[in-house]
């Protein structure tokens, strides 16, 4: 009787970042259901509503990071930077009374400490981290100077319909910032810049060599982390109907967790927008749920490091797994 040949079997595997989100989103699922039991009102629609808003500008900030950290760079000037941009447009409004020159100074403030930034990393070939160390207090000095430490209210409608709107209980930012993810995705994974970024990411040397020009690649990257900075300061000043110069304070700090807890790595060159959306939708949930419960503030900054820490802590371990 002749062998019958065994059947081979299918492996179903998942890959590094695939497992991550699922991770994630089993995470988000099981904050949510802890943060419910813990306060009646965490499903109510009006503080979904608030967690929108918080995160939507953590959402366009951490988009920026992403790429920035992809390129294996970091940017510590976002936070000072939404300050910055925020008063330029806001004092731009009240000197011109038009909220469209108020859009577009926000935006190009934005824009050229980006482009410092890039320069200096891109161009020079500086470390990123000593580079937006630097205007990360330059443009925190820039707005205390343009402010005079002091807020300015902002009446104007249209300036403050982006970050102040809502549909219901929807914020009108909440579209904004998908139609931007949609954007940056194209941006990202359609177009020979996208592939540029990941190439600079993996190994900037071999790039350049190959001819991808990584240096004038990461000029663009931190003029487009500007871009959204500008935008997420317009968000900011309608949230809150004024401009005011501590604005984004930490900002960096909540906009690096949530893009290392997406699964982006820190040497840059792998890493996902998807990844960085769940990664703000989980942070965002722990601290709306912390502040929901009344957790002391203090503790909230220790479990926010703690995060932090244990983010890259594994980061680096699977790092070292692949090498």
């Amino acid at each position: 009787m002749a062998d019958i040949p065994a059947t081979p079997r299918r492996s179903f595997s998942l890959d590094g970042l695939t497992l991550r989100y699922a991770v994630l989103a089993g995470l988000i699922i099981i904050a949510s259901i802890g943060f419910s039991l813990a306060n009646d009102n965490f499903y109510s629609l009006t503080n979904i509503g608030i967690l929108l808003r918080s995160i939507s500008v953590l959402f366009l900030v951490s988009m920026g990071m992403t790429f920035v950290m992809l390129t294996g760079g970091i940017d510590l000037s976002v936070g000072s930077n939404v300050a910055f941009s925020g008063g330029v447009g806001v004092v731009t409004l009240v000197a011109t009374s038009s909220p469209w020159l108020g859009f577009v100074a926000a935006i190009m403030a934005g824009m050229a400490i980006g482009w410092l930034n890039g320069f200096f990393i891109g161009k020079l070939q500086l470390s990123a981290f000593m580079v937006t160390l630097a205007t990360f207090a330059l443009a925190r000095g820039l707005a205390l100077v343009i402010y005079d430490a002091n807020s300015i209210n902002v009446h104007n409608p249209v300036f403050l319909w982006l970050g102040g709107t809502s549909w219901g209980n929807l914020p009108v930012v909440i579209p904004f910032v998908a139609l931007m993810f949609a954007a940056l995705s194209i941006l990202l994974y359609k177009t020979t810049f996208g592939r540029d970024i990941y190439a600079a990411g993996s190994n900037f040397n071999t790039a350049f060599v190959l001819g991808r020009r990584p240096g004038r690649k990461l000029i663009w990257v931190y003029v487009l982390t500007g871009f959204l900075a500008g935008l997420s300061a317009i968000i900011t000043v309608g949230r809150v109907s004024s401009g005011q110069p501590w604005t984004g304070l930490y900002l960096e700090f909540d906009a690096i967790t949530a893009v290392i807890l997406g699964g982006t790595a820190l040497a840059g060159g792998r890493g996902k927008l998807l990844g960085t959306i769940l990664g703000v939708l989980l942070y965002g949930i722990i601290i709306n749920g912390l502040v929901l419960t009344g957790t002391n503030p203090y503790l909230q900054s220790l479990i926010k490091g703690a995060i932090l820490l244990g983010v890259v802590l594994l980061d680096t371990y699977t790092q070292k797994g692949k090498a």
